[in-house]
């Protein structure tokens, strides 16, 4: 049973068997915690945030989730709300991820055992930094219930590509600079002179897109439906310098990833529909890529992660029942009336 409701339930048991003037005297009670959310058949009270922000040092330490987010940054001075929120979601994990007591003590042995320490050593390690080694035990627990969703849950749903490096260093770090970029590009252009009305070039365009939508490879789809002097090579423009380009192809260049085609565009003023396919990117910064891609590696999982971890929370509250504050507060064992 649920600390919290046992409270409750041993207050409710001790004012029904006691006398009646006992009974009255209940209305005059200590007031112990207070109800601030609850997530399903867990409650979250006021002391839980009291402790959240006591032991915020400890959990910075063994909470995977913790860093980066809003509360890390402000600490102890967060919100209630802030805390709230995140207890919340902690709790959604937990119960999704339930972690025994009897895990928690592996995890705990096999900390000590990494640390070559024995259980009275940890616990005074615990105590000279003001905690308790329960405190502990619930962060140890937690910490293995978000493991047990990045490995079970999430870490497959992570996916990064050389591509989308390069996406983030070019769009970050080159495009603002000067440095000369050149576009490895592919393309599918239908001219209009080759049909009798607009409208019917447009729609073997779209026709064109909408197969590339449906998975058929760009060079594949170039040799069939482009009428344009690259076709017969799948659309391979080869790597053109913005300088090579007309200012509507470099425009449209720009605003691509990596692996990306863009919309149809084109018309009557330039005589052709097209689409365009960027397949790489180029530039004299290529030895600055080298050296920081694996810092740009490591911050792109890392956000790719929290998004996973927000949408799976998204799913998991739509499902649990959360229920926010403006419940009475729990109360204490009642007290005996002054005497007049």
């Amino acid at each position: 049973m649920h600390r919290h409701l046992l409270i409750s339930f041993l207050v409710l048991w001790f004012t029904t068997l006691a006398s009646p003037d006992l009974q009255l005297a209940a209305a005059e009670t200590v007031i112990v915690d207070k109800l601030v959310a609850s997530v399903n058949s867990s409650l979250i009270l006021q002391s839980d945030i009291a402790q959240f922000r006591r032991t915020i040092k400890l959990r910075a330490q063994l909470d995977p989730l913790f860093s980066g987010t809003a509360v890390a940054s402000k600490g102890a001075q967060a919100a209630d709300k802030e805390i709230t929120d995140f207890l919340i979601d902690e709790r959604l994990i937990s119960q999704a991820f339930p972690v025994s007591d009897a895990e928690t003590e592996q995890e705990i042995n096999s900390i000590q055992a990494n640390n070559k320490i024995d259980r009275q050593s940890l616990k005074n390690a615990l105590k000279e930094q003001g905690f308790a080694f329960e405190e502990y035990f619930e962060l140890i627990r937690a910490s293995a219930s978000k493991r047990n969703l990045i490995d079970r849950d999430i870490r497959t749903k992570v996916t990064l590509s050389e591509d989308d490096i390069k996406n983030y260093f070019y769009n970050t770090y080159t495009r603002s600079s000067s440095v000369p970029v050149a576009y490895h590009l592919e393309l599918i252009s239908v001219s209009i002179s080759n049909y009798k009305t607009l409208s019917a070039a447009r729609e073997v365009v779209q026709r064109a897109l909408n197969a590339l939508k449906s998975g058929e490879a760009f060079g594949d789809v170039a040799r069939r439906m482009s009428d344009h002097a690259s076709a017969s090579a799948g659309g391979d423009l080869g790597t053109l310098t913005e300088d090579n380009m007309s200012s509507q192809f470099r425009d449209q260049a720009k605003k691509l990833k990596i692996g990306e085609i863009s919309e149809i565009f084109g018309g009557s003023s330039t005589g052709s529909f097209n689409l365009l396919k960027l397949v790489d990117v180029k530039s004299d910064d290529s030895a600055r890529y080298e050296k920081i891609k694996n810092e740009i590696r490591a911050q792109l999982t890392a956000a790719e992660y929290q998004h996973q971890i927000s949408l799976w929370l998204d799913r998991q509250r739509q499902l649990a029942f959360i229920h926010h504050g403006g419940a009475a507060p729990f109360a204490g064992l009642p007290v005996a009336p002054k005497k007049p």
